[in-house]
């Protein structure tokens, strides 16, 4: 056992791979310090200034990923991820390390912005209000955030180059197609981005050049700036060695996607504090000085609404709670004895978008003493609302079931007509959203949506079947890897 550990590991190549990451939406990659929020960001602490992306945080992303694509969605690990990412902790003394490096990396801010703080608060499903110390303030990296990527994948067989180079082309490009999302809530929207601008190198370490060449290299630049960049990593890959013969990898995800065009009938408000004197008390979320929808506020307000829908529909079997928990994970906080209920991840994913065509409002309100008539002292306040606008939200429902999927055209359907009212003061009218829809099933058939819920005869036919499955069937108990 000592030899075996005492010996000098062979390396026949040694690939570099860099690109430039852009957040596409806000994003919290969680850290400890002093600040405001009551959950910060991480920092570089050098200066304890510029943010911070672990290297541990994006290889976890991109060997998920790859998990994904290989397995589908919620399935044990293929054996094939470990020969790129290393044995899984779980199994940490039945396999090697791992021979890829990922780097960490320090953000660049979009000029002029800031660091934002986002308000959180848990909404209770029953009555619509906010929890009671349930409120909190995350700090998120705005939108347009630019972080550089860089990887290092050791060869120590020819043999398995071929290989090893096509898993680390899949799992890069997830970050090209929008497939990972890093951080904190990725499944509401945050932490979306996009990679290009992909160089890569290969130093041939069987040759006394190569090794000279790896070790001339620049330590932080290994990659002269000269060098064509390409906007897909795999195209790099293959201007830099084009003698490699690359594995083709088949995708076994299953997913539903909707992709939904609303149009905002009157005010939106989903509330953050001004920041500026002349402010008003609450102004509409911003993310890099413009409006978004984030995911979270639609979500929290879709679940609500689907929860009303399984209730009804599944009364007779009493398991419309069950069937929620299992679509958009268990609110564990909720339960009184927390260590009985089993985490697991959302699988629906609601993307954060920027809200179009809209004109800020500014309206001034006040509270009225409903015994007197008159207005409640210190209760004048002003609101600076959204007035009409355009959104495109996308929806992802991973390795649905029919049943889930009968759920969700409920769901939707409610949305489009006006039901799912989303944002603060739905009471008084705001936050009424119309529009139409585009879905795309795992079993490859497309169907649209129109105005006023308008579809042809087939495609009715085709949702009915669904719908029907959601409202007969039983509850599946399959059990999801941990």
């Amino acid at each position: 056992m000592l030899n075996k550990l005492a010996r000098s590991e062979k390396m026949v190549a040694r690939w570099v791979v860099t690109g430039e990451m852009r957040l596409e939406t806000a994003a919290h990659f969680g850290g400890e310090g002093e600040s405001l929020a009551d959950m910060t960001l991480l920092r570089d602490p050098l200066d304890d200034v510029t943010p911070l992306l672990p290297g541990t945080s994006l290889a976890g992303a991109l060997r998920s990923h790859l998990a994904d694509v290989l397995g589908g969605y919620f399935s044990y690990e293929d054996k094939a991820v470990a020969t790129l990412f290393g044995a899984s902790r779980k199994h940490e003394d039945e396999g090697a390390q791992s021979p890829l490096i990922v780097f960490d990396s320090l953000g660049r801010l979009p000029d002029g912005k800031k660091i934002e703080i986002r308000d959180g608060v848990t909404i209770n499903s029953a009555s619509g209000t906010a929890e009671f110390h349930k409120k909190f303030d995350i700090e998120v990296l705005p939108k347009g955030t630019i972080f550089p990527v860089r990887v290092e994948l050791i060869v120590e067989e020819i043999a398995q180059e071929a290989e090893l180079v096509s898993f680390l082309a899949e799992s890069l490009a997830g970050m090209g197609n929008g497939d990972i999302s890093l951080g904190m809530r990725r499944s509401r929207g945050l932490g979306a981005v996009k990679a290009q601008n992909w160089k890569a190198k290969r130093f041939d370490l069987t040759r006394q050049d190569g090794w000279v060449n790896w070790l001339t290299s620049d330590h932080v630049h290994p990659i002269i700036n000269e060098a064509p960049s390409y906007h897909l990593p795999v195209e790099a890959i293959h201007t830099a060695y084009p003698e490699i013969n690359m594995k083709k990898i088949s995708d076994n995800r299953k997913r539903m996607v909707i992709d939904l065009r609303l149009q905002l009938i009157g005010d939106l408000l989903v509330r953050s504090p001004g920041c500026e004197p002349a402010a008003p008390d609450a102004v509409h979320l911003h993310s890099a000085g413009k409006p978004v929808l984030p995911g979270t506020s639609l979500a929290g307000v879709m679940r609500a609404q689907a929860l009303r829908i399984a209730r009804c529909v599944r009364d007779s079997k009493g398991d419309g709670d069950e069937w929620i928990n299992q679509l958009f994970g268990p609110r564990i906080e909720q339960s009184q004895d927390s260590s009985l209920t089993q985490p697991s991840a959302s699988k629906l994913r609601v993307s954060e978008n920027l809200v179009s065509d809209t004109k800020p409002r500014r309206q001034t309100r006040i509270a009225i003493d409903r015994f007197t008539g008159g207005v409640v002292s210190g209760a004048l306040f002003d609101e600076e609302v959204l007035a009409g606008g355009k959104i495109n939200v996308r929806l992802e429902l991973r390795k649905p079931t029919d049943a889930e999927t009968g759920l969700m055209l409920l769901l939707i359907k409610d949305l489009l007509s006006g039901e799912i009212p989303v944002g603060g003061s739905v009471s008084v009218g705001r936050g009424v959203f119309k529009g139409t829809a585009k879905l795309f099933l795992d079993n490859g058939k497309q169907y649209d949506i129109g105005p006023d819920l308008h579809v042809q005869q087939e495609v009715m036919d085709d949702f009915n079947f669904y719908i029907k499955n959601f409202r007969e069937y039983p509850l599946s108990t399959e059990e999801v890897p941990a």
